[in-house]
């Protein structure tokens, strides 16, 4: 992918956030549905590292980023999930059936202007992170998967680990080109997630799905309501 289609998918992911405060969701809430999807085939992940004390000036920076999306709309779902253990990190998350569908999203972000419109946002937020954001794409290995399939929009909460080594319990695993692996388990509740973190191996964290740093498909918001309900109230 060219560096200024890239960088133009990049900032279109990362400002559709906080369009309230940040607080933590909810999780004492009926069980959603089961999300019945195959993991992607393709995992586009971004990754930014926030300083300390940056959440107000980033805030207004994705809310005003996140109602210029709106009125853009965003052609494809995404994921923004952020850390709750270790440093603070906030990764967005890009799910592609094929190298095709990819193709076409990236076609009709140029056709709608977005990447030109969403750079600014990339400009603004660079002084808040405490190192430059790291981006690539992954690709699904079933067989070094093990447990129940991830797919996306599946958990409230995501334990996640990065390593080049295998899997040490129940993940489903994307590799990148360099032999990066990053092992996803899905938890429902805080309390899952813990539990699931304490066998997932050195480096694990914790991640929580923030509706408000994500544009989710309708399967999704359909599976569970109440948790992506106050996100797609704002569209």
């Amino acid at each position: 992918m060219p560096p200024e289609i890239r960088d133009g998918v990049l900032a279109l992911l990362m400002v559709w956030v906080l369009v309230l405060d940040g607080s933590p969701q909810q999780t004492l809430q009926p069980q959603p549905k089961t999300v019945q999807a195959e993991p992607p085939r393709i995992l586009y992940i971004y990754r930014e590292f926030w300083k300390p004390g940056t959440q107000a000036p980033l805030s207004r920076i994705e809310t005003k980023g996140a109602r210029m999306c709106i009125d853009l709309k965003c052609p494809h779902p995404y994921l923004g999930i952020e850390s709750l253990t270790g440093s603070k990190e906030v990764w967005y998350l890009n799910g592609f059936t094929s190298t095709e569908e990819q193709k076409r999203v990236t076609e009709e972000y140029n056709k709608k202007g977005l990447f030109a419109a969403m750079n600014q946002f990339t400009q603004q937020r660079a002084p808040f992170q405490s190192e430059p954001g790291k981006d690539g794409f992954s690709n699904y290995h079933p067989e070094l998967s093990h447990g129940v399939p991830w797919s996306m929009g599946q958990g409230r909460f995501l334990v996640i680990v990065v390593t080049k080594g295998n899997p040490q319990s129940d993940g489903t695993v994307f590799e990148t080109e360099e032999g990066v692996r990053f092992i996803v388990t899905p938890a429902q509740t805080r309390a899952e997630a813990n539990a699931k973190l304490s066998s997932a191996g050195r480096g694990a964290k914790i991640f929580a799905v923030r509706p408000h740093f994500s544009m989710p498909a309708p399967e999704w918001v359909a599976a569970d309501p109440l948790f992506w309900g106050s996100s797609t109230s704002n569209r």
